[in-house]
């Protein structure tokens, strides 16, 4: 498999999806600004983006957590089909790529959303209160001392690991009230050896 990956994005979660996997991958690594060098990958021009051996493409990050987890049950990557804690997995998930992630939108690239400087202020005003409402949504639905779920480390944690980064990034990080479980999470994640080592294998890695 072959996992395109732009450092500093959510492709991180996938990342660490296949280090813990323990499946045989190969990591390319996507300039976040040539986006027609993804798009050769995936129309819609965005990591990540997972080709199988099948040479089937893989894009958004929730469908690769569970392409993954179903290629090795043994791992315990996410919980049993079937159970409750499943449930409860794809709808954290599914938090987290539909209300967290675009959260942070108006608030690291308001020039995405608005051409002038004026209205660039405005939509970043605005998305820091909609981003501290959601992120402490997301904290009270951690319910493990430094995992998502509470049976322990599942890719949930691989997933909040990205917005940890993102909260701490200058645009955020003083204007958010504290989040220190999703904190706890994101740093049991980062001291596991699998990750620690796929982390350290990548020279443009960056915490």
């Amino acid at each position: 498999m072959i996992l395109y990956h732009t450092p500093g994005s959510c492709s991180l979660a996938s990342l660490v999806a296949l280090a813990e996997s323990g499946l045989e991958y190969e990591v390319r690594t996507v300039d976040a600004n040539n986006r027609d060098e993804i798009a050769r990958i995936n129309p819609w021009g965005r990591v990540p983006a997972l080709v199988l051996g099948s040479g089937t493409v893989l894009t958004e990050t929730v469908a690769i957590l569970f392409h993954v987890a179903d290629r090795v049950p043994a791992r315990h990557l996410l919980p049993p089909s079937g159970s409750e804690e499943r449930v409860q997995a794809l709808s954290f998930l599914t938090l987290l790529a539909s209300s967290v992630h675009i959260a942070f939108r108006p608030v690291l690239r308001p020039d995405r959303l608005a051409t002038t400087m004026h209205a660039q202020a405005d939509v970043r005003s605005t998305g820091v209160q909609m981003l501290d409402s959601v992120l402490g949504r997301l904290e009270r639905e951690i319910a493990g001392e430094a995992s998502v779920l509470e049976s322990g480390f599942s890719l949930c944690d691989a997933y909040a690991l990205v917005f940890a980064q993102w909260s701490r990034r200058p645009q955020v990080r003083n204007l958010i009230e504290p989040t220190p479980r999703l904190h706890a999470v994101a740093r049991a994640v980062q001291a596991r050896p699998a990750v620690a080592e796929a982390l350290g294998a990548m020279p443009d890695y960056g915490d």
